[in-house]
């Protein structure tokens, strides 16, 4: 079938030469002699004719079986097309022009489109090349320049750190990435591992051997330490108190701080290599339960663009780090002595030496048939840490975990996922009523059916 493009007069000369369907150069039906001639002079193919006389398309076929674009002057678009349907009844019609212009059997391309899919794109990215012209010229002038994260970061904090080094176009000596804790989580020390992501611990003291300082993926008022003054924070999370920062660019909207740097990394023309691509798709990944919680349309064309970029072999690798023998023994005695209660899978795997086990866990948990909720818990030092999942589309597991140990410790999360850290003698002595055990799973799972039932949960 031949196609045929239908465009306002005045669009023809500034498309001409970026047409070319199915690879031919098209035909040009124009009604003025004066653009036909114009378009000759560029060597373009054109006859002079009434766009509303069939007998001018039947001329044009005359001409070859190229693709035909059509010159309509405004206001007599219908009747072009209705023209064209007159002597090719089986072509495929395009029709750009008005917004309130609506043709039988031919797709319509308003302006609104052009606005929405090209100008618009290119204004949000003409201001992030803004934002990143900024950012680069106040960090110019540094010799040391501290990139920090919070206390034990993820894989989202990770990436942006590793994205705002190459952004600023320094390397290892003259950005490091640091933290004020350690990586704890197996994932997240493997994806540094296998990335070749150094991260650093540093001290409040260290800080003032820099002379810029950039927070990613979190903001001052998140971390015990205290700044008189920090030059960038770049951060998705919602503000808590007024960020005290230079340059700021805090947006809780978006699902991930990776998908920011992803923007500014394309606003400013800079190669995503592999190894960046693959770290930066892992971050958008994991803070958003890969675009299942909390994703936007930024974080989805992000997604998009680094999927082809990224080494999926190492992403697996970083997603399923290597269990060692002491992971395994607890792993074993939480599932030994697991409990299913009214859909909920509920496991204590006692003592553990870190608590990345208690999250993994919680994350298997859901897999058992029937369950709706996964409440897992361990004892780290002298607290209980509880992770909690859920499949989403019941009650907010943050909502609920509040609810459930708010009065005791710290709690709170997301939808589909969320945390509580526990004095254990707290715990233990805050039973309300008699239990039929007096250990901390009892009390875990007491308070949290009894927090499920307050909250609408499945009875």
């Amino acid at each position: 079938m031949r196609p045929v493009l239908v465009l306002p007069e005045d669009l023809v000369l500034h498309l001409e030469g970026h047409i070319a369907l199915g690879g031919e150069p098209p035909l040009y039906l124009v009604s003025r002699p004066a653009l036909r001639t114009r378009l000759a002079r560029r060597k373009a193919r054109a006859i002079t004719g009434d766009p509303e006389d069939p007998e001018a398309y039947r001329r044009a076929l005359a001409r070859g079986r190229g693709p035909l674009v059509v010159a309509a002057p405004a206001g007599r678009t219908a009747r072009v097309a209705a023209a064209v349907r007159a002597v090719l009844p089986d072509a495929t019609v395009l029709v750009v022009g008005d917004d309130r212009l609506h043709v039988a059997g031919a797709i319509t391309v308003p302006w609104s489109a052009f606005a929405e899919r090209v100008l618009q794109p290119a204004l949000e990215r003409a201001q992030e090349r803004t934002r990143v012209e900024k950012i680069r010229a106040h960090f110019d002038g540094a010799a040391r320049i501290l990139i920090l994260m919070q206390d034990d970061p993820d894989p989202d904090a990770i990436a942006s750190a590793l994205a705002l080094r190459i952004l600023l176009g320094r390397n290892r000596t003259g950005a490091p990435i640091c933290t004020f804790g350690t990586i704890t989580r197996p994932e997240n020390i493997a994806m540094c591992e296998i990335l070749d992501i150094d991260v650093e611990p540093i001290t409040t003291r260290e800080i003032h051997g820099f002379d810029r300082v950039a927070m990613v993926d979190v903001q001052p008022s998140f971390l015990e330490e205290r700044f008189v003054e920090v030059d960038l924070v770049i951060d998705h999370h919602p503000v808590e108190e007024p960020v005290r920062a230079r340059i700021r660019d805090v947006r809780p909207s978006y699902g991930a701080t990776s998908t920011i740097l992803v923007e500014y990394l394309r606003a400013a023309d800079v190669k995503i290599t592999q190894r960046l691509a693959t770290a930066l798709l892992y971050g958008i990944k994991s803070d958003t339960l890969g675009l299942e919680r909390g994703g936007t349309r930024a974080d989805l064309d992000a997604f998009a663009f680094l999927y082809l970029l990224a080494n999926h072999n190492a992403l697996r690798r970083i997603e399923r780090p290597a269990l060692g023998e002491a992971a395994l023994d607890a792993l074993a005695a939480g599932l030994a002595k697991r409990k299913i209660v009214k859909g909920v899978f509920f496991a204590h795997l006692g003592p553990v030496a870190t608590a990345d086990l208690i999250p993994q866990f919680a994350d298997f948990g859901l897999q058992a048939e029937g369950v709706e909720w996964s409440v897992v818990s361990g004892v780290v030092g002298v607290d209980v840490h509880v992770s909690v999942r859920s499949v989403g589309y019941v009650r907010s597991a943050g909502d609920v975990t509040r609810a459930a140990f708010g009065d005791v410790g710290s709690a709170g999360g997301h939808r589909t996922m969320a945390k509580a850290v526990l004095p254990a003698d707290a715990l233990l002595a805050s039973g309300q009523e008699p239990t039929k055990g007096t250990g901390c799973q009892a009390r875990i799972v007491e308070r949290f059916l009894r927090a499920l039932g307050a909250n609408g949960g499945r009875s």
